[in-house]
């Protein structure tokens, strides 16, 4: 037989249809891919689109500000040119400057002779203060003018070998400043006083400014007369060499006020601890001046001081109502005044020294013994042991406190036996004051108090 079969029309049928079925899914996958594409292609182009837009907005809204930025640089370039010529072709001589600012300024005179003169003592003036505008830009023209030199914005000051501004204009200035004359009876009127009317006084009144002129105005801050300045320095000398001499009469105990925040902290103490305070001062040895102040002697100097002021305020018979408050504060004063003496804490810390020493060579030595008597029972013997041993073997045999070999009186024979084992505030019979380890800080300072 031969292997070369004709296919049947069923097979055929078959592969027809499963190629057709292929054709179709990838017809609808590539549709699907070709919308896929098409929604994406769209989005982006809708993107490309509104940073288009925005793009465009910035870009005409910058251009907005850059042009108003521009009209702004010409208004301010076209006043300045404006002003420069004007300064330049209208105002080249200062005596025009000035009789311009006298005729629209007829009452700042003599303050402009002032301020003229602060010029030629070499101050340098700021009329940028100034609320007049008009009068800021007469004075700009004025000191043009006179070729001073502009060290900032409306600030002028003199050149070095310049003549000064008073000799050029200070002649005009001062003919326009000197008083005018007062208006007499023939100008004003030849009714009296006394018959003139409120209403009528006004009007005279009002004649009378419009004669003579406007109220004075102030060019910037005005200067002290030299007899005030020199009165205010004879003042400040004089408290300083007091100051001097305060502190050359004081000795080396010299304290000074306390600082604000030691005052706040003194202040901020309750009644309590202001008598718990007082109580420990008047407790502590009047030999120990660390011990009455509550400081160690490493403390520094400054430290020490602060301590000082905080607990003379808390103490203090003017802050505190403690009986005993004036003897604390005195003892409390003298410690630091023993303290401030440089003598008399040098050989207080060389006896504190010299005790902490002999502790120390105490506890030494107490280790020794105590491995000494060890080895002793151990029956080990080393040199040194043998001379450690005989002080304590020859050394007094301690007694016993006499409430260590005798009965208490509720214990002795015929006396009713009450119990022991709970604390009370109440005093026994017997059993003396148990307040020093019942009472609360609070009723120790209430007592202290009564």
């Amino acid at each position: 037989k031969s292997n070369n079969r004709m296919p049947s029309p069923q097979s055929s049928d078959a592969a027809t249809t499963a190629t057709s079925s292929s054709s179709d899914d990838r017809l609808v996958t590539s549709s699907r891919r070709r919308r896929r594409d098409e929604k994406r292609s769209s989005r982006k182009s809708d993107r490309d689109y509104e940073r288009r837009e925005s793009s465009k907005s910035r870009k005409k809204h910058r251009e907005k500000r850059n042009e108003k930025r521009g009209e702004k640089k010409n208004r301010r370039r076209d006043s300045q040119l404006e002003f420069d010529s004007a300064s330049e072709f209208h105002y080249q001589n200062p005596e025009d400057v000035i009789k311009s600012i006298l005729k629209e300024f007829p009452a700042v005179a003599r303050d402009l002779e002032q301020l003229l003169q602060m010029v030629d003592d070499g101050q340098a003036v700021d009329i940028g203060g100034l609320s007049e505008k008009s009068l800021v830009k007469h004075l700009q023209r004025l000191f043009k003018s006179l070729n001073l030199r502009r060290k900032g914005d409306k600030i002028y000051v003199l050149r070095e070998k310049s003549r000064p501004t008073l000799d050029t204009v200070g002649s005009l200035i001062r003919s326009h400043s000197q008083p005018q004359r007062m208006p007499d009876s023939s100008e004003l009127g030849t009714v009296k006083k006394s018959a003139l009317s409120d209403s009528e006084n006004l009007s005279m009144a009002d004649n009378v400014e419009s004669v003579i002129g406007p109220r004075r105005r102030v060019i910037g801050p005005e200067m002290p007369s030299s007899e005030l300045l020199a009165a205010a320095a004879r003042l400040t000398e004089a408290e300083a060499e007091s100051r001097e001499a305060e502190l050359d009469g004081d000795d080396e105990f010299f304290i000074g006020p306390p600082p604000p925040a030691v005052v706040t902290e003194a202040a901020s103490a309750n009644e309590a601890e202001r008598f718990e305070e007082i109580t420990r001062i008047l407790e502590a040895e009047n030999s120990s001046p660390y011990d009455i102040l509550g400081v160690n002697k490493n403390m520094a100097a400054e430290n020490l001081k602060k301590r000082y002021w905080k607990l003379s305020l808390m103490v203090h018979p003017d802050k505190c109502s403690h009986p005993q408050a004036h003897l604390a504060f005195v003892k409390l004063n003298k410690a630091f005044k023993d303290l401030q003496d440089p003598n008399v804490r040098k050989s207080l810390d060389d006896k504190i020294k010299q005790k902490e020493e002999h502790e120390a060579f105490q506890a030494e030595l107490k280790q020794m013994r105590e491995a000494a008597q060890w080895r002793r029972l151990q029956g080990i013997s080393i040199e040194g042991d043998e001379i450690l041993l005989a002080e304590v073997d020859v050394g007094a045999v301690r007694k016993r406190d006499e409430w260590m070999t005798s009965l208490p009186p509720e214990r002795k024979p015929g006396v009713a036996m009450h119990s022991t084992t709970s604390f009370s505030k109440s005093s026994k019979e017997g059993r003396g004051d148990t307040s020093s380890w019942t009472d609360t800080p609070s009723e120790r300072a209430q007592k202290a108090k009564m």
